[in-house]
């Protein structure tokens, strides 16, 4: 049986770009279909399941913006390929977008654009469609192709400021081939394959070691770390942590475990004993993706959660959803109830953010804030956000 020819689907509204394309996606070995217009292209999207998506980014009608919106909106795992005649930046900021609302960006480029340069970034998404197998990822983890970025977290003050609090450190693989990939490239065949504890680890001492570097500059910032329900297992794991923690010189309050998954939390004996135990050496444990899916009311005060991370599939329908506004409104409300905090994420509008601030929300998290960025830019980050709040403090006090 032959190999399955991979779909590229694209959207362009230059029906001579979408001829050159169709002409240098077939020579690369897709089968292609181009469609000037986002109706035609979200309905095609539903009919070929394709594999890659080639993208323009500034069009009449629904912008690419739109569009990468609405992909995520629909889940959709396609690799994709911005193009476009923008400036470099603002493809890089429509790139990290992508990226932080869970797509798959597999490369971008810049119009004009010779044949020969389109041809070899077709060539490259073409080997993105060959699957990852879990040699690949043990592979990476030897190899140390894996890396971390961090997402900040805000706290809000009484007063209705927010600075950042925290950062959450996300993993990255950068493939020598496909370049850097999101986790939703590799995190389930992780699960599936027994990797997950190798690459919490990774993640965790490297989150440690560079949080230890911003005490040193005078960041006073914490640190957030993903841990899957399935990892919930390991009696040894909060001595295994703290050992971290310690080595680093890090006090525990400044480190939140986001547990995930929680579907599955209960089905352990261990459970009760290891989260007990990471509470009472002071670390925090958000229950994440709170609001949506199979997280439990119940494992709010059954387990010694103190925070509750609301879902970003809540957040990002409230400019639109007065029902989201009043759910979300209400998570907040029975939080505090129980003695936790709350943070909200996929936090994508300053109107959200003033919502938030309204009902009271203890933290948030999400694109308007920032994309997940490398280290190196989180100093600036956190400075930048509280030169912000020093501007809007001067405001409120001169009612200007």
């Amino acid at each position: 049986m032959k190999d399955k020819i991979p779909v590229l689907l694209g959207l362009d509204d230059d029906q001579e770009i979408c001829e050159i394309v169709q002409g240098i996606g077939e020579q690369a070995g897709f089968a292609v279909t181009m469609k000037t217009s986002a109706g035609p292209f979200q309905e095609m999207l539903r009919l070929l399941e394709p594999d890659v998506i080639m993208l323009d980014l500034q069009m009449s009608g629904m912008d690419g913006v739109q569009v990468l919106r609405f992909l995520a909106d629909q889940g959709v795992k396609a690799g994709i390929l911005l193009v476009s005649g923008m400036d470099e930046r603002t493809i890089a900021s429509a790139e990290q977008y992508a990226l932080s609302r869970g797509l798959r960006v597999l490369n971008t480029l810049q119009k004009p654009f010779l044949p020969e340069e389109m041809l070899e970034k077709l060539l490259f998404a073409k080997a993105a469609t060959e699957s990852l197998t879990a040699a690949d990822l043990r592979k990476a983890i030897d190899r140390n192709e894996l890396l971390v970025y961090y997402q900040p977290t805000l706290r809000r003050f009484a007063d209705g400021s927010w600075d950042v609090a925290t950062m959450e450190a996300l993993v990255r693989w950068n493939h020598p081939e496909r370049g850097v990939l999101a986790p939703n490239a590799f995190i389930e065949m992780s699960e599936r394959q027994g990797l997950s504890r190798a690459i919490t680890d990774f993640v965790t001492q490297t989150g440690a070691e560079q949080l230890k570097s911003w005490h040193a500059a005078k960041l006073n910032i914490g640190l957030r770390i993903n841990v899957p329900a399935t990892l919930i297992t390991d009696i040894d794991f909060p001595d295994r942590l703290e050992a971290i923690l310690v080595a680093h010189e890090i006090d525990p309050a400044d480190l939140t475990i986001e547990i995930t998954e929680t579907a599955t939390l209960d089905r352990h004996s261990d459970t009760f004993d290891i989260l007990t135990r990471l509470r009472v050496k002071n670390i925090n444990l958000a229950i994440d993706d709170f609001g949506i899916g199979y997280s439990s009311l119940t494992q709010l005060f059954q387990m010694p959660f103190n925070e509750m991370k609301i879902d970003k599939s809540l957040v990002l329908r409230v400019p639109q959803s007065k029902e989201a506004r009043i759910m979300i409104d209400a998570l907040v409300e029975l939080a505090h109830k129980l003695n936790l905090t709350v943070c909200a994420e996929g936090v994508e509008s300053e109107e959200t953010l003033d919502f938030l601030t309204t009902v009271g929300c203890d933290s948030a998290q999400g694109f308007f804030i920032s994309p997940p960025i490398a280290a190196a830019k989180v100093p600036d980050v956190v400075r930048g956000w509280d030169a912000q709040q020093k501007r809007s403090q001067q405001r409120r006090l001169t009612g200007s």
